[in-house]
């Protein structure tokens, strides 16, 4: 019920450019108490003072004092100042007819059962210097003029009397004067610009130049009038009445007459004013030579008046006057004095039949109207009955139509024009001061039978041939008159003129929607009772604010019964914004709901698009309007998703550009949405935003549990909402530092929470990894990498959404670098002991720990972190340690004294890294070994099992066949996963390979068990030099033959190497020499000799015969060879060998050759040396 009655309460749209607000309420136009037969007859408003003038023959005068509240814009009091019954002389009259204030000269004109009189103002005191006189209409004040200007030279008025219009100048402290006189008598209206009025008489309308006196004959008032007569023409010069001759010339007179009038002197009475008394001393003055005022050449004069005189039927109002101008040739028009010729006789009637014409409506004499828009125009009204259509006609200064004619519902009963109006045909873009013209007009408009009385407003400064001219409708009905009947006409009064000038009036619907006021998030009557504190202790700084928004002025004034009105221009913002609330709600049973029509707020918004503000309260309106109306779009998209509707794209789109136009606060959209809703933060300022949308927004909200609506991503929640809503969210985040931009940083706060909220939702149903990561997650991945605002908000979701990486990014790109780093380690170290990540982004977590170990400062962190990294992968940990690229570097001593506090596990494989790596450090050789021992040791000692394994190993490697691997590379291919394996092989590998251990010390602990660790002690045994035993166990106790061969050609070193093609598997300094070499294969023959098997026997001792019998004595071999073994089993070593005697003996022969021929050389040159040096003869004493 309470949101009918929130329905009930709302006031009628006010859509239309003008809008009713009350000026004064239950007059008491009745001396004698309450009277249905007083009504108000003009009304006029000045400087705080009411005059109402009534059909009683009485002008009350009211003093208007400001309300007593602060509020300005609460109504006025009124105060009777008095109640004045001006003097007339027919008690049956209308009543007061006209109030004319003149307030430069502080006088007042009053017509009373057409007698006029003169007060002074404010008072309404008589004007002893005047006596009342009557006549017919007093105005024609000149509209050029400033009405507060100066009082010096008076104001010049003209009263209309039955036969001539008198101009007169009234000073405020000097008699009225009789200035001119114009022959034109019966006026009932009279709108003058400087010296040019637009007059009309009971029949027809009439330009006139007061200066040079001359009239153009405009239009008739009804064509149906019969006394019409033909209206228009050229110009005509007016008989000039001249006034009594006065002593002195006033400045007012001066400018009225031409330089040939005469001057004199008069006396100052009321009779001499009105020329009513003795005859003019002075000859009218004759018309001069030139050309001036209408006198215009005959080719370019007027025709004809644009309607005729009389209309034989009823002809349509709009094309009887849409022309503006007229082929009845000037000479047509007849003299009303001039007899009409006889009828015509039955001889002269045609014979043939005709069908009668239809009877013409009845003449009803019509009211004239005149106004002037502009300085340069005239605004006239024609008809034909009261009922049937008005025709507005636009007259310029020469008395031509100077723009469309415009059509009322019916012919009014009073008119108004305000606005200067806007020059649509101007080259140059509009002033911006400008604005639009309207005329107001009090008409009957009849729609399905019913008629309705009120006033109707449209504009004049548009062409009507453009298209349809938008009319508006003031509606009387909500205030309690009588406007509606079923009859053809209503003749319940509405009166309305323009007052002398402006009114100050305070619309307090601006200020309500226009003022920022706190959202109270979610509205309580708790948080009402805060807002309306908060309210109350800034509402003196805003009141200034709310009352320069909401001012307006006001000329016009409505009455009716005994109220008045001043008819205000309706502001943009409540003009646009009952469009908006027409728009708003749906019945829903007896309940009004929020249920936006999205098509009527779509267009409001198209008609405000490109429009540009002409002053700081339309700047407002149109953003006001804007952030309302894309609201409601905002919520019609909500509703209709509530209501599980898939809303078109083009919805979506138009809602979400609607929502980037108004630039509203973006935590408004996310109140209203599903459980992002939550996301928004207030601040200690709170939620400021337009007064008007802080209500639309609470009572939604009040209507609607944004927390009961569904929240399905694959449904329209998810299809309707979040893809736009991220868009918008995504348009604010790029706008922040902007100048434009509010710095408020609760608004980013809850933009980016909101934005990851979104993301984090839609990102849900994509596949985990990174492999191929879709749209929603390279968003993620912007938004967390860059800085967001709600950090602590940010943190809360990702741990609820179970996205440790992308929280991990979110610290990477977000903490201080002091914090940063352990952050995000801890991140990462939670995921691969694993906790659960949704989103399956870290792969290869150890390897990704290892490289940001690397990249980073903090010692204690890569301390911290290098060491649980080598207890879960030791290979990888000690990587961290051992790094020569990494920041922070560690020296090997501290390196290995933190892996034995933090992580003994991997000390082995750091050891591995400095005795193996590129750096060699031998002085961790005897560490490593012990390691390797450990290992190896402890499990043979504990596991009988292991034992039995190796001793496998070595009968499997004995019973294979020729050719075969060696026995290091056979137990490297068929490795077992167990540590203590491994830690042999590299055991192995580590004895072959270096040489600075102690030998002693890894025997001592080796003994026990060299029948399990056969290879270790053959290294150990060729380290001691002690070949034949090491020899020995490589031919028994493994059977590896090969390697056998390769001991006797390289040395114990080669044995457990692994082999690089194309190079020696030791260094040639490491190759014993060939005596060595030779002792040791005859030591391995011998070996060969005692295998048990006969057939390995054989076959191996052949082979070694035959591959390398060059290192072997053929004597002794010969010698120890079995004297029962074939000659076939030796025959290639003994072909070899006697192939080498040959061999070796031609190479002595040659020898010996080549000796003999170098010893004859060397003989020849001894004799030729001899030769030439000749004998020597000693002498011997």
């Amino acid at each position: 019920m309470a949101e009918a009655s929130f329905q009930s309460q709302r006031p009628p749209p006010l859509d239309g450019p003008y809008i009713l607000r009350k000026l004064v309420a239950n007059l008491p136009l009745s001396a004698d108490g309450p009277s249905t037969d007083v009504r108000i007859t003009c009304v006029e408003v000045w400087n705080g003072n009411l005059y109402v003038g009534t059909s009683a023959s009485e002008i009350i005068h009211f003093v208007l004092l400001p309300p007593e509240t602060d509020d300005p814009s609460e109504e006025p009091t009124a105060i009777i100042a008095s109640r004045l019954e001006p003097p007339h002389n027919d008690n049956n009259g209308p009543g007061v007819q006209q109030i004319l204030l003149l307030p430069k000269i502080s006088k007042a004109c009053v017509l009373c059962n057409n007698t006029l009189s003169i007060y002074s103002l404010p008072e309404l005191s008589p004007d002893s210097t005047f006596k009342p006189i009557g006549c017919l209409w007093v105005g024609g004040v000149d509209l050029n003029e400033d009405v507060d200007g100066s009082s010096e030279d008076g104001v010049v008025v003209v009263i209309g009397l039955k036969k001539r219009l008198r101009l007169v100048q009234i000073s405020e402290n000097s008699p009225p004067k009789a200035i001119k006189a114009i022959e034109y008598g019966g006026c009932l209206v009279s709108v003058r610009r400087d010296t040019f009025s637009c007059a009309a008489d009971a029949h027809s309308y009439a330009l006139l130049d007061i200066l040079h006196q001359q009239k153009i004959g405009l239009f008739p008032i009804s064509s149906l009038d019969p006394d019409a007569g033909d209206v228009g023409g050229a110009a005509e010069h007016l008989a000039t009445v001249p006034s009594a001759p006065s002593r002195s010339a006033s400045s007012a007179d001066r400018h009225l007459r031409g330089p040939e009038e005469q001057r004199g002197h008069a006396r100052s009475t009321s009779l001499n004013v009105l020329g009513l008394g003795g005859p003019s001393r002075t000859a009218s003055p004759q018309p001069p030579a030139q050309r001036y005022g209408f006198d215009v050449p005959e080719s370019l004069s007027r025709d004809m008046s644009p309607v005729p005189a009389r209309s034989p039927a009823r002809v349509p109002v709009g094309g009887e006057y849409s022309e503006r101008s007229s082929s009845r040739p000037r000479g047509g028009a007849t003299s009303p004095d001039k007899p009409l010729p006889p009828p015509p006789t039955e001889e002269d009637r045609p014979q043939a039949e005709e069908p009668p014409l239809p009877q013409p409506p009845l003449f009803i004499p019509l009211k004239p109207h005149v106004a002037s828009p502009n300085p340069n125009e005239f605004l006239l009204t024609v008809g034909t009955t009261p009922s049937d259509q008005g025709v507005g006609m636009f007259v310029n200064l020469d008395g031509d139509m100077c723009r469309g004619s415009i059509q009322f519902s019916s012919y009014p009963d009073a008119i108004a024009v305000d606005g200067s109006g806007m020059d649509f045909s101007a080259s140059i873009s509009p002033d911006m001061n400008a604005e639009e013209g309207y005329v107001l007009a009090v008409v009957h408009r009849e729609s399905q039978g019913n008629t309705t009385y009120g006033v109707e407003v449209q504009r004049w400064d548009v062409d009507p041939s453009a298209g349809e001219v938008d009319k508006y409708w003031l509606n009387f009905s909500p205030l309690g008159l009588p406007v509606h009947s079923k009859g053809s006409y209503i003749t319940t009064p509405i009166g309305m003129r323009t007052v002398v000038q402006p009114f100050d009036l305070v619309i307090p619907e601006v200020g309500a929607k226009l003022t920022v006021r706190k959202l109270q998030l979610p509205p309580t009557e708790a948080a009402a009772e805060e807002a309306t504190r908060v309210e109350k202790s800034q509402a003196a700084a805003d009141r200034e604010f709310a009352e320069r928004l909401s001012k307006l002025q006001s000329q016009i004034v409505v009455w009716a019964g005994d109220q008045i009105w001043w008819t205000v221009r309706n502001p943009l913002v409540t003009q646009l914004d009952s469009r908006i609330e027409a728009a708003q709600y749906a019945q829903v049973g007896d309940v009004a709901r929020i249920q936006p029509a999205r098509g009527a707020i779509e267009k409001v918004l198209g008609d405000i698009r490109g429009r540009e503000p002409q002053n700081e309260s339309e700047y407002l309106s149109l953003i006001y309007i804007r952030q309302k109306a894309s609201l409601m779009l905002f919520m019609d998209v909500v509703l209709r998703t509530k209501a599980d509707i898939i809303i078109f794209e083009n919805e979506k789109r138009i809602t979400e550009q609607a929502l980037i136009e108004g630039e509203m606060d973006p935590r408004v959209v996310l109140s209203l949405m599903p459980i992002l809703y939550r996301e928004v933060v207030q601040g200690s300022d709170g939620i400021q935003i337009y007064g008007g949308i802080t209500t639309l927004v609470e009572h939604f909200l009040q209507q609607n549990d944004v927390s009961a609506m569904p929240t399905n991503v694959n449904g329209p929640f998810g299809d309707n909402l979040l893809h736009f809503v991220k868009r918008y969210l995504q348009f604010w985040r790029r706008r922040k530092g902007m100048a434009s931009v509010t710095n408020d940083p609760s608004v980013f706060k809850s933009v980016d929470a909101a934005l990851l909220h979104i993301l984090l939702l839609l990102d849900q149903g994509s596949a985990k990894g990174t492999s191929s990561p879709g749209a929603q997650r390279a968003e993620l991945y912007d938004l967390v990498d860059k800085e967001v605002e709600c950090f602590d908000r940010a943190v809360q979701l990702l741990e609820q959404f179970k996205r440790l990486f992308l929280l991990s990014r979110l610290y990477q790109g977000n903490c201080k670098a002091s914090v940063k780093a352990s952050h995000v380690l801890a991140t990462w170290k939670r995921i691969i002991e694993g906790e659960e990540d949704k989103g399956g982004e870290l792969v290869d977590g150890e390897q990704k720990v290892r490289d940001y170990l690397r990249k980073i400062r903090d010692q204690g962190l890569v301390e911290e972190y290098g060491a649980w990294l080598a207890n879960r992968n030791p290979k990888l940990g000690v990587q961290v340690f051992a790094d020569d690229q990494s920041r922070v570097k560690f020296d090997p001593t501290r390196a290995v004294a933190l892996l034995r506090d933090k992580a003994p596990g991997a000390v082995k494989d750091y050891l591995e890294y400095l005795v193996f790596g590129q750096k060699k450090h031998p002085q961790y050789v005897n560490e490593l070994i012990a390691f390797y021992l450990d290992s190896v040791i402890n499990e043979l000692e504990s596991n009988a099992g292991s034992r039995a394994t190796l001793s496998q190993s070595y009968e499997t490697y004995r019973i294979l066949e020729p050719p075969k691997p060696t026995y290091f590379s056979f137990i490297n291919d068929n490795a077992l996963a167990a540590e203590w394996w491994h830690a042999r092989i590299r055991l192995l590998q580590l004895l072959s390979e270096t040489s600075s251990y102690d030998v002693n010390t890894v025997l001592s602990r080796l003994q026990p068990y060299e029948q399990e660790l056969v290879s270790e002690m053959i290294i150990l045994n060729g380290r001691q030099e002690r070949h034949e035993e090491a020899l020995k166990l490589l031919t028994h106790g493994l059977g590896d033959y090969n390697t056998a061969i390769s001991y006797c050609l390289y040395g114990y070193a080669s044995i457990h190497r692994r082999a690089t093609p194309g190079a020696p598997p030791v260094s040639h300094s490491q190759i014993p020499t060939r005596p060595e070499q030779s002792r040791m294969f005859g030591h391995l023959l011998k070996e060969f000799l005692t295998i048990e098997d006969l057939s390995q026997r054989v076959e191996r001792t052949s082979e070694l015969l035959e591959r390398f019998g060059g290192w072997l004595d053929v004597a002794d071999v010969l010698a120890i060879v079995p004297d029962d073994w074939s000659v076939d089993v030796f025959s290639g070593f003994l072909i070899q060998t006697l192939r080498k005697l040959v061999r070796d003996k031609a190479e002595s022969d040659i020898v010996r050759a080549l000796s003999d021929a170098q010893n004859s050389q060397t003989s020849s040159k001894l004799v030729e040396k001899r030769d030439e040096y000749g004998a020597t003869f000693e002498r011997v004493a």
